[in-house]
């Protein structure tokens, strides 16, 4: 439907909310400046509930920040919002300005006005500037003129959405309880404190470990499931909100932790969108470094995962302008945050258990995909998850997708393998190795393979079987004595590292026997391990740890396993492209998950 026909359909009515002005919440590791910028020592924010910005005569406050500008283009090209207005709550006497923040052009002020505040009573403003702006980053100004304070506000408009949206909020579960149930308050908390969204807003957990109470899951509803991973988890959920008349949904992670807000303002965007497919991804800050992005959408190119907008820090005003930039456009979300209409689904996720399902199904439904500052949700950083398992997952859905998506040369796939495994092997990961090939050669085994294994028993306990083991587990540093120095590479030292495959070439008696310490990330550091034959990879914000050792004679034995799987695939690749692009359209159909939720869904049925 065309804009112009869209806003003939809308009238003027009661307002409605687009974004409320937040607070950190006084558990929040979020810094405060995400929120608001105190511009002088007459500022304080006192985090206990009613979280409330207190001014003394003369504090300034600015809001251009991560939780509470507004992005002009989202709501302007994307809604087609026409007019908007203010609404603070608080106590005192303030000037209220607006400023617009643009790359590549100066600020500018667009608005002043003197507000007074009484408790109870909020005042508001309508913005006349609006309906002239086109992109930029919105904020506003305070100054107090008395000692006061704000308790936050919002802006709305009394246009009316597109549609009547009704959001199932889906969450797949396993065995995270310590996650799930604070993400769960944090949901119920937001529904309990805005009643208008209970007809609007259902939580469904789907429980794959089928070990959550209805206590609980407080208002939650809990679907309990067998455990065919993250796949049949939020398919099931899907067919759940699209058995019972709802017209969206919002796939979150049981790990990922976001404020209600951040749901409302995605539910907004969805109900006003002049794009009747749009899905709203929502970015993933880092959970040891809150200020800073992990991506905002991502991207998938020839084998690579690219997260966009990766290390911007998010106290930055340049990096919020950067951060909303449409520059090298995602092709998917990531289910962490993941809004989007089931009318627009065209395929249902491919049967993957985890690891690529939520790029295959971006990639097949080609949704228009959206990110806005301050939708988001915060985890933890992938790299300290990466094991075995993770990797096994990982490299499998890259064969896949490459393969799904028109990659027909067998190079680029023997690269992508080859990297994954040159690294896990000169970081004296063996179990990784050992998981890499298992990957390459169910792979191999054609698109029945996942039909067959869809719940991953097997696979499960084979790598759980592999050895040396690289689990995480309680490490106490004072129990081992360790290296932390970094070394400069000289040219000399580069090319010794080369020659010799960073140290396993090289004769016993030029090795350390010492531990060589290393903080968990995907690989070694390949320069600092140099020479060290055992390594310690340590977590510390968990205290856990795993050391590994060189072991020359399994390291060969795995890179001639590994060269002649390449060459086996080499030969394969044609042939097995055209397995899996036959098989996509009947392994991501409606038909396809409801036969394989058949009992399931009878059973739900019968008791419904």
């Amino acid at each position: 439907m065309a804009t112009q026909e869209i806003l003939k359909e809308n009238v003027k009515g009661a307002p409605m909310v687009l974004q409320n002005i937040i607070f950190p919440a006084l558990q929040s590791i979020i810094p405060e400046d995400l929120y608001f910028r105190a511009l002088n020592e007459k500022v304080e924010l006192f985090r206990a509930a009613p979280e409330t910005l207190s001014f003394h005569a003369g504090g300034r406050a600015a809001f251009d920040t991560y939780f509470n500008s507004i992005t002009v283009e989202r709501w302007r090209e994307l809604c087609a919002i026409e007019n908007l207005n203010l609404t603070l709550a608080g106590n005192g006497k303030f000037i209220v300005r607006f400023g617009l923040h643009q790359l590549g052009l100066p600020h500018r002020w667009l608005f002043e006005q003197t507000v007074e505040l009484k408790e109870g009573s909020p005042v508001s403003l309508d913005l006349p500037f609006w309906a002239g702006l086109e992109r930029g980053l919105l904020y506003m100004w305070v100054e107090a003129l008395e000692d006061g304070y704000l308790r936050g506000g919002n802006v709305s408009t009394t246009q009316q959405p597109v549609r009547d949206a009704r959001m199932a909020i889906v969450i797949t579960h396993f065995n995270r309880k310590p996650h799930l149930l604070p993400a769960l308050q944090k949901l119920e908390s937001g529904l309990k404190n805005a009643p208008q969204w209970k007809d609007r807003v259902q939580v469904i957990v789907v429980d794959n470990s089928q070990n959550v109470t209805p206590d609980e899951a407080g208002s939650a509803l809990v679907i309990p499931n067998r455990n065919l991973g993250g796949a049949g988890g939020f398919t099931r959920g899907l067919l759940y909100a699209k058995d019972h008349g709802f017209t969206h949904c919002l796939f979150m992670d049981d790990d990922a932790s976001c404020d209600f807000e951040a749901v409302c303002r995605a539910y907004m965007l969805l109900s006003y969108s002049t794009e009747d497919r749009a899905a709203i991804v929502g970015s993933q800050l880092r959970e040891t470094v809150p200020w800073q992005l992990h991506e905002a959408g991502a991207r998938f190119v020839k084998g690579r995962w690219i997260a966009r907008k990766h290390m911007l820090d998010m106290r930055n005003i340049h990096h919020l302008l950067l951060a909303e930039m449409d520059d090298s456009a995602a092709n998917y979300g990531g289910w962490w945050f993941f809004a989007f209409p089931i009318s627009a689904v065209r395929h249902f996720p491919y049967p993957f258990f985890v690891r690529g399902d939520d790029a295959e199904f971006s990639l097949q439904n080609k949704f228009p995909l959206v990110t806005m500052n301050g939708i988001c949700s915060m985890a933890e950083d992938f790299s300290v998850k990466e094991s075995p398992m993770t990797r096994y997952l990982g490299l499998r859905a890259t064969m896949v997708l490459m393969m799904l998506n028109g990659e027909e040369k067998s190079k680029p796939y023997l690269d992508v393998f080859l990297v994954w495994f040159r690294g896990v092997l000169f970081s004296y990961n063996y179990a990784s190795a050992k998981a890499l090939i298992m990957a390459m050669k169910h792979v191999m085994e054609g698109p029945e393979f996942f039909v067959r294994n869809m719940d991953m028993a097997n696979v499960r306990a084979q790598i759980g079987a592999l050895t040396p083991s690289e689990k995480m587990v309680p490490y106490d540093l004072k129990d081992i004595e360790v290296l932390h120095h970094h070394h400069h590479d000289g040219r000399i030292r580069r090319l010794a590292r080369l020659v010799t495959l960073n140290g396993t070439l090289l004769p016993a008696v030029l090795m350390r026997d010492d531990v060589r310490f290393q903080f968990k990330d995907f690989n070694a550091a390949f320069r600092d391990i140099f020479r060290f034959k055992h390594v310690l990879y340590y977590h510390e914000a968990t205290r856990t740890g795993y050391v590994a050792t060189q072991n020359r004679k399994l390291f060969f034995e795995l890179w001639k396993e590994g060269l002649a799987l390449c060459a086996k695939f080499a030969r394969a690749m044609p042939a097995l492209q055209q397995a899996y692009v036959k098989a996509l359209p009947n392994m991501t159909t409606e038909d396809f998950w409801r036969h394989v939720y058949k009992n399931e869904l009878t059973t739900e049925k019968e008791n419904s």
